[in-house]
């Protein structure tokens, strides 16, 4: 590790300079900068190149929790099994049990089974066995706006003092990880370029925390800071948290991260910090993959087509799910896809085409979920849920309006079943039995029934086999018809669906 931090990223500047030339016909080789930022067409490449070199020392040992600052923390389990130490009956969570605010905007559970819960202010923990929540804020550790990190750059012109936290928004949603272990998404301020020519502070807005319960109920906070690994730290999309996913059975302690402009897979237990002189962007990549996503050239875009940056359309993932090969789905604001999974994180972020996606809605012939007037206009996918036969579904919310490229009413559409060959299965949300064309979110029960959450009307258990469908509202064992997230716990049996909404959050174990 002789090499100085100087030397270092002029090495990678001069790899991505040497070999950016031949990503350009490479499917999704480029990015348009943000989710907002899609018309720049002719835009100077933002640095999701192709296939070019790591940066120097990506091969060097890694650190897990055995070392460093997680010495002392619990391993991961593989869950609890059977039906876990919670009640199996339906159990509601709000004022009573020490939730001090409102929304909820996340509920899960660890591989211990805590129970975190979560608004935009502030995280919460009960433990098995308790029946009150303990809360914790910025002064246990959590990185909201008013407890930055202070970062010193070794990249991007080195500027110094630098704040890293949170927007005034908050919390965005949480995961469980490992045992004793959550994460925490945040709201960040949305780039402007994605590069170093950002304000230094918007950089590092935003992120992720690791969240680990030491011994005595205090927190160790690991913040992680997002950036495009392999690239030589000058490229910093990601920003905003949208969707978090833990793989507690396939590929355990793999860590998904939905955000407004990529996807990014993380190795959490690998994470170290860089060592006393060491540049930084070594180890981020011992830890984090930054980012992969299915793209739509807008109109066909000739540029974006031929694999050059041009009015390129990606971004908003709040859609995440595992299938059953282990690969991932991803819906969001424009475009869907099915990343194939490879466990080298280095790889995971640098393939191409057919190598990256077992599937790419909207790309080079492939329709996109939803029919739209022109090729690239916004679908507002919610979520994706892969359904006990394998096969995947696909739904859509107002998230950007209601304008004539979002699913309306009366369209036939609002709900897409994946069928295979770039064939699809539409259906409107009142045929699956909600009473509004928003759907919020949506998860798959090992039953074969799809569990779809109203943005106003609560919950409805669908069966996509014989069409049955039965709801569920607000003073029927959730809190409020307004749902905001919801996540299945499968380490358990049976499952725990975790239901977070404006009102408080719920944990259901007995479906009607």
């Amino acid at each position: 590790m002789g090499v100085s931090a100087a030397r270092q990223e002029a090495l990678a500047r001069a790899v991505w300079i040497l070999l950016a030339s031949g990503a350009a016909a490479l499917l999704a080789a480029s990015c348009s900068g943000t989710a907002t930022s899609q018309a720049g067409a002719g835009k100077a490449s933002s640095g999701d190149g192709g296939a070019i070199s790591a940066e120097p020392g990506d091969a060097g040992p890694d650190a897990g929790p055995s070392s460093g600052a997680d010495a002392g923390m619990p391993d991961g389990g593989s869950g609890s099994g059977g039906p876990g130490p919670w009640p199996t009956t339906n159990e509601m969570f709000g004022g009573a049990q020490g939730i001090k605010e409102s929304p909820v905007v996340g509920m899960s559970t660890d591989e211990s089974q805590n129970l975190w819960v979560a608004t935009p202010s502030a995280l919460y923990l009960m433990k098995p066995g308790a029946t009150t929540f303990r809360r914790y804020t910025s002064s246990d550790g959590l990185h909201l706006a008013d407890n930055p990190v202070v970062y010193n750059e070794d990249y991007c012109g080195g500027a110094r003092g630098v704040h890293g936290s949170a927007d005034g928004n908050g919390i965005s949603t949480i995961v469980g990880g490992a045992t004793g272990e959550v994460f925490v998404g945040y709201h960040g301020v949305l780039a402007i370029a994605g590069d170093c020519s950002d304000p230094p502070d918007q950089r590092h807005s935003g992120k992720l925390d690791r969240v680990r319960l030491r011994s005595d109920d205090t927190l160790e906070v690991k913040r992680f800071d997002m950036a495009s690994t392999g690239m030589g730290l000058l490229y910093w999309h990601n920003r905003t948290v949208y969707r978090l996913l833990y793989d507690h059975k396939i590929h355990p302690h793999t860590l998904y991260v939905g955000t407004d402009h990529g996807v990014d897979m993380m190795h959490p237990d690998d994470y170290r910090d860089p060592a006393p002189g060491e540049w930084t962007g070594i180890s981020i990549q011992q830890w984090m993959s930054d980012h992969l996503h299915v793209q739509i050239c807008f109109d066909n875009d000739p540029v974006c087509v031929s694999g050059g940056e041009g009015n390129a359309r990606m971004g908003d993932w709040r859609g995440l799910a595992i299938s059953p090969d282990g690969d991932l789905w991803h819906a969001g604001r424009w475009s869907a896809g099915k990343i194939a999974w490879v466990d080298d994180l280095h790889e995971w972020s640098f393939r191409r085409g057919a190598q990256a996606y077992a599937e790419a809605f909207g790309w080079n012939g492939i329709p996109p979920v939803f029919p739209v007037p022109q090729l690239g206009d916004v679908v507002s996918l919610s979520a994706v849920a892969v359904a006990a036969d394998g096969t995947a579904w696909f739904a859509s919310s107002y998230f950007y309006g209601n304008g004539p490229a979002v699913p309306a009413p009366g369209s036939g559409l609002g709900i897409a079943h994946y069928l295979g060959g770039g064939r699809f299965e539409y259906l409107q949300p009142s045929d699956a039995g909600i009473a509004e064309q928003d759907v919020q979110d949506m998860v798959a029960l090992p039953d074969g029934r799809l569990v779809l959450a109203g943005a106003n009307s609560g919950l409805v258990f669908f069966d996509p086999v014989t069409r049955a469908h039965s709801s569920l509202r607000a003073g029927q064992g959730i809190p409020d018809d307004r749902v905001v997230q919801l996540e299945l716990d499968t380490m358990v049996t049976p499952p725990a669906l975790h239901v977070s909404t404006v009102g408080g959050a719920a944990t259901l174990r007995s479906f009607p």
